[in-house]
């Protein structure tokens, strides 16, 4: 009975000691998950490297730990289970700290904020704003912010859900859909490398952005809540901000 009591102990105080922020520093590595498929938060670049505005931050982490990075490319709607099945550290992945979502994961102060806009094409003249999506296809992610939003504000838009942000925006393309809804500054983003297509409407649906992160994990959140508010306070987030994004934060969340 000695020898069992002894074994137990060790394995509580074993399990005591495996938050993730000690799994980090021991490992000497940060797993992160991000969208690469969304540029400009996620994407690869010509030579197959991963860039963008997230994958900065994640950088940033990684030298503020002194670990090493591992990138790990997780699709819109596998991002919570991926921090649920314990595939990734830390989610940095323009996420939006639903309160839905809260239930399952916990989350940081946010780093970000953002609004659903909706993309159309240049010479598509029949709608002006989401309240005219009445009977029109739209192209959305499976589960995301923009399948919340626009199913409230457009309850009778004929709404086509993917499993892929990629793929959405590809059936857009292929004009499977009239409107392609996503985060305003991927759109805009886009827009800007595409005349074909155009942005109608003020954002709508605003939200926050924050990291992910696994629940019952209360030193892993302190710390990257401590990571993101130096960040704020020594104007870093701004900067990176305003590389990617080529103005500044509409929004004092990051200031």
């Amino acid at each position: 009975a000695v020898l069992i009591f002894v074994v137990c102990a060790e394995q509580i105080a074993v399990a005591q000691g495996q938050n993730t922020l000690e799994k980090v520093i021991t490992n000497k590595k940060v797993r992160v998950g991000i969208l690469t498929d969304y540029a400009p938060w996620g994407s690869r670049n010509a030579q197959g490297k991963y860039e963008g505005f997230d994958v900065d931050i994640a950088y940033k982490l990684g030298e503020a730990l002194a670990v090493d990075v591992e990138l790990i490319s997780v699709e819109a709607p596998a991002r919570v289970p991926s921090l649920v099945s314990d595939k990734v550290d830390v989610i940095i992945g323009c996420i939006t700290p639903t309160n839905e979502r809260a239930k399952t994961v916990n989350f940081t102060i946010p780093y970000a904020s953002e609004g659903l806009v909706l993309m159309i094409w240049a010479d598509n003249e029949d709608v002006k704003s989401y309240h005219d999506l009445a009977g029109k296809t739209v192209a959305i992610v499976r589960g995301g912010t923009p399948d919340v939003g626009i199913t409230k504000a457009a309850p009778d838009a004929n709404i086509i859900r993917f499993d892929t942000i990629a793929d959405a925006f590809t059936a857009f393309k292929s004009k499977k859909a009239e409107v392609f809804i996503e985060e305003e500054l991927m759109v805009y983003y886009q827009v800007a490398q595409d005349s074909r297509f155009k942005t109608v409407g003020e954002p709508f649906h605003r939200g926050l952005i924050s990291f992910g992160v696994k629940k019952n994990d209360q030193e892993w959140l302190n710390y990257l809540n401590n990571f993101l508010t130096n960040m704020r306070f020594t104007g870093e987030l701004v900067e990176i901000y305003e590389k990617w994004f080529a103005h500044k934060p509409a929004s004092l969340v990051i200031n």
